[in-house]
């Protein structure tokens, strides 16, 4: 069965799909056959990818959008062959997510580093409250994205984040051009010009293993 991982947070703007999209690039390329899922109705990643499918390293074959499902059955029977699946959401809150919620193992919630994002987070953190009363096992996570380095803002953002029960991963997604031109090259930074972003994704992908290896060890 894959291990999922769900990217959620109910704006627009926070970095999910550029997040989800490097994900599946960086445990795709440690080995493990990795799915990226789509359910945005706008199915902007699904699009992407097949408009530059001659690209290398676009393998859209393990896209799964939404449409090549009816339900979240049929999604896990689709996600079989897989070791992990990362699923990209749309920016609201719904029903639906609830119901993806339910077949997650990590949740994985972006915050930009800013007083807007930070505030709008509050509705997902409690639709993730709800979904851990059902699941004790699910694990949730967030991390700071489009970070401005050297800001104090994003401390001060950083130290409210921290007053939840959630934690608040040490690996920070910085305010590059790299994550963009990603989305038009092969969908990752892992073979971009510039290190940092690179650094930054083989962190976080990192800190999630890590968090994985102490939840189920």
């Amino acid at each position: 069965m894959a291990l999922i991982i769900t990217l959620a947070h109910q704006k627009g703007g926070v970095g999910k799909s550029t997040l989800a999209t490097n994900l599946r690039g960086y445990f795709a390329g440690g080995g493990y056959k990795t799915a990226l899922v789509d359910i945005d109705p706008q199915g902007s990643l699904s699009k992407l990818v097949r408009t530059f499918s001659d690209q290398d390293g676009r393998e859209p074959e393990h896209v799964i959008e939404r449409g090549s499902y009816k339900t979240y059955k049929d999604l896990l029977t689709l996600l079989e062959p897989y070791d992990i699946a990362v699923i990209d959401t749309p920016p609201y809150l719904s029903k639906e997510l609830q119901d993806v919620f339910e077949i997650t193992n990590v949740i994985l919630v972006p915050c930009k580093a800013s007083p807007l994002d930070f505030l709008a987070i509050g509705d997902t953190l409690d639709l993730i409250r709800q979904a851990k009363t059902k699941r004790k096992d699910l694990i949730a996570a967030v991390v700071m994205t489009m970070v401005i380095t050297g800001t104090d803002f994003t401390t001060q953002i950083r130290t409210e984040l921290e007053k939840t029960e959630f934690p608040v991963l040490i690996a920070e997604i910085g305010n590059r051009v790299a994550y963009m031109r990603s989305l038009l090259k092969s969908n990752t930074v892992l073979g971009d010009e510039n290190p940092k972003a690179r650094e930054e994704i083989e962190s976080l992908g990192k800190e999630l293993i890590s968090l994985l290896k102490n939840t189920y060890e």
